[in-house]
């Protein structure tokens, strides 16, 4: 499954602090490794994951900076956005090892 929260650029400094958090607790941003897109006015978190407990996790946590599941058109994009950038850097490694 793959969801993509929705972050205020204001709200940047908060965000760092919480992906910093404790890495290695057993679900933590640091072992779940999102994607961070920034976007106009927004910060956008991917999160890629086939537990429902990282998905929790991921909300509750956000809610202490005001973060919240993204729209369903910004998700699709975003996460169009992630595969095409995932596709290029498979890409590229393709014509380094040739």
């Amino acid at each position: 499954m793959e969801r993509v929260y929705k972050i205020a650029k204001d709200k940047k400094k908060q965000l760092d602090e919480l992906l910093a958090n404790d890495p290695y607790a057993p679900i933590s941003f640091g072992r779940i490794a999102p994607v961070i897109k920034e976007m106009e006015n927004d910060i956008f978190l991917y999160v890629k994951s086939e537990e429902d407990a990282v998905f929790k996790f991921v909300e509750e946590q956000l809610k202490t900076i005001e973060g919240e599941r993204a729209k369903k058109e910004e998700e699709e994009s975003v996460i169009d956005l992630v595969h095409k950038d995932e596709e290029a850097a498979a890409g590229g490694f393709g014509n380094i090892f040739g």
